[in-house]
């Protein structure tokens, strides 16, 4: 079945007008369009996205996030339903002392509207950790950030009546935070919110904002198997899609399945899906904001400390076992105490999350490591678990 790729090449040719509207799978583009390397390009004041692509064309393949991201330009340049859309107002600001990640760019659209597209969580520690501060933390410093962004830009574009935001992975929560804490005065001028695989909010901050009243323009799209969309809760009714691939991998836009000018819909998420939902549900539930800020920041100090990508872990997962082990073995009472708490917490929510979803057997080896009265070895024996588990995923 097709994909968003194919897509561009099957309706790159008609241009979005009264007669091809912006219809869900343009929105998927648009949202994944600020996740490209714009830093790299020498900007003028009237750029499109044919002439940022054209100079992505000739990147190296290190250069971007996704293994079909070059591809994924190569078509953006050739369609004249995209190429010739103007881009303005890009970007990128990384503050490791705020631990933020944030990009955005400005796409007008040819019926005078625009559509601010929030970059996801890009290939640094900085982005992913950001992501974990969701975990304890409102109003992380990248979703103000983007709430400023958008603005100024109605500040900046007084005449543009109709506001689409959107974005893929922390992007897509980035536009679906924005359009529920614009003031009420300029919520008329959002017509539209995509969030592609976004995390969630708390269930704190979704009591004190308009979920309810914005629902019929918030739109949601999480793939069967979401790992990162189901990151804390969605108020919002979201749509179930299908992916061509199965599991983390899902995450990857460019698997989605698309017939005509929508996303085909899965029946219902993966079990696996929903066992990581109920897991951080129930840890959440289990643990203090405070408790789980400490233990992932030590985790970042650690991880920072010998690694500044995903991929240097995912190519010597290793090289993190002894450090933590160290940390484990050296820290103080107090510390001792949090961390033992939420390991365990980490532990009955897993427990938890599998019989909500009907399966009441879980492994002997999670059932041992609860019991563990040994906590240093029980860490370790996880880590270790977790390291073969991740080799064989990565050698697969």
């Amino acid at each position: 079945m097709a994909t968003i790729i194919d897509y561009l090449t099957w309706r790159g040719d008609i241009p979005i007008c009264d007669a091809a509207p912006l219809n869900e799978v343009d929105a998927a583009i648009l949202s994944r369009f600020s996740n490209l390397p714009f830093k790299k390009v020498y900007h003028t004041r009237k750029e499109t996205m044919g002439s940022f692509c054209k100079v992505m064309q000739h990147y190296p393949v290190d250069e971007f996030q996704i293994d079909q991201d070059p591809e994924f330009v190569k078509k953006l340049l050739e369609s004249e339903r995209f190429s010739s859309l103007t881009v303005t107002d890009y970007i990128k600001d990384n503050r490791p002392e705020l631990e933020m990640q944030f990009a955005a760019v400005t796409i007008h659209l040819p019926d005078g509207s625009l559509f601010l597209s929030f970059c996801g969580t890009d290939s640094t520690l900085l982005g992913w950790k950001e992501n974990l501060n969701m975990s304890f933390q409102d109003d992380i410093p990248a979703q103000c950030a983007a709430l400023s962004y958008a603005a100024k830009a109605i500040k900046k574009y007084p005449e543009v009546e109709s506001f689409y935001f959107g974005g893929h992975s922390k992007g897509g929560n980035l536009a679906a935070y924005t359009a529920v804490c614009l003031p009420e005065k300029y919520r008329h001028l959002v017509k539209g919110v995509y969030s592609c695989d976004g995390p969630g909010f708390s269930k704190a901050f979704i009591a004190t904002h308009p979920f309810e009243e914005m629902d019929p323009i918030l739109h949601t799209y999480l793939p069967s198997g979401s790992v990162v969309g189901r990151v804390l809760e969605h108020a919002e009714t979201y749509d179930v899609v299908e992916s061509s691939v199965s599991n983390l991998l899902q995450h990857d836009m460019y698997t989605w399945l698309v017939e005509g000018p929508r996303l085909v819909r899965a029946e219902h998420s993966t079990d696996g899906s929903e066992i990581f939902y109920n897991s951080v549900r129930h840890l959440i539930e289990e643990t203090t904001p405070r408790q789980r800020e400490m233990v992932l920041d030590g985790v970042y100090t650690i991880v920072t400390a010998n690694a500044s990508r995903p991929r240097d872990i995912q190519q010597d997962f290793s090289i993190l076992l002894q450090p933590l082990y160290q940390k484990l073995r050296t820290m103080s009472r107090e510390d001792w105490q949090v961390v033992t708490t939420v390991f365990r917490a980490f532990l009955d929510a897993y427990v938890l999350a599998l019989r909500d979803v009907g399966r009441s057997k879980y492994d002997a080896e999670i059932q041992e490591l609860r019991d563990a009265e040994n906590f240093q070895d029980a860490a370790m024996k996880l880590l270790r678990r977790g390291i073969a588990t991740w080799n064989g995923r990565n050698n697969a």
